[in-house]
């Protein structure tokens, strides 16, 4: 299993010499140290992926979302991150190898969740596009030539998610998805996502490939809710 402890040649390229002679770098994470990610926060992103509790499909996920992880995620997000986009793409490449292995390499493609057309117009594109580039180069040092393809949109605005309870975040989410016109895929599909707290979202995606008999193979995710993974 692939690992992340040789982080140092990624950081290397991820930040350029001028960068690192005109701005001093700090942890990501926890801003404690001169490093661009310290020890201590690269450990919480090198656990093995697991299966969490998620039941419609098989769900892998390797960091439990936390405060600091979350600033992670906010830092890919909203400041377009390099060093934060490849902490989340060395995860979710662990998590979809995860599941590969265990369907015997079947050939499969990889799905994304959409963001919110607001998103887009704000950031220019999809927040998951440069991280699954990240993935599939990952990938690609493993042999492996994973295709990924926009298959989702959204079909109704939502309310944003924070702040609402489970109950609600269902709700607000119920029938958010479809299948984009045109589009057949025959082969099975692994759903990304970058967190699963409740559920409801990848609940919602995988009842859109539903409705139009489409295989989903299962879910990988980064990060994952504590009380999501599974008690060994």
């Amino acid at each position: 299993m692939t690992m992340f402890r040789h982080s140092t040649s990624w950081i290397n390229d991820a930040l350029s010499g001028l960068q690192s002679l005109v701005f001093p770098s700090s942890c990501i994470m926890c801003a404690q140290t001169d490093q661009v990610i310290c020890e201590r926060c690269n450990a919480q992103w090198i656990s093995p992926p697991r299966f969490i509790n998620f039941v419609d499909v098989p769900t892998t996920s390797v960091v439990p979302y936390s405060s600091e992880v979350s600033s992670v995620v906010l830092k890919a997000k909203e400041d377009g991150n390099r060093v934060a986009r490849r902490l989340i793409a060395q995860a979710l490449y662990e998590a979809v190898d995860f599941i590969s292995i265990r369907k015997k390499n079947q050939p499969f493609v990889l799905v994304p969740i959409p963001s919110s057309r607001e998103a887009i117009r704000q950031r220019g594109e999809s927040f998951l596009h440069p991280i699954l580039k990240n993935v599939n180069e990952i990938a690609a040092v493993h042999g492996s030539n994973w295709e990924w393809k926009e298959v989702l949109i959204h079909k109704k605005r939502v309310r944003d998610q924070a702040g609402l309870n489970s109950r609600e975040r269902s709700q607000n989410l119920q029938g958010v998805f479809a299948v984009r016109e045109g589009v057949a895929e025959e082969r099975p599909i692994i759903l990304i996502d970058d967190v699963i707290t409740t559920g409801s979202t990848l609940k919602n995606a995988i009842l859109a490939f539903n409705e139009r008999k489409m295989t989903v193979l299962g879910a990988a995710t980064a990060c994952a809710s504590a009380h999501q993974f599974l008690i060994r």
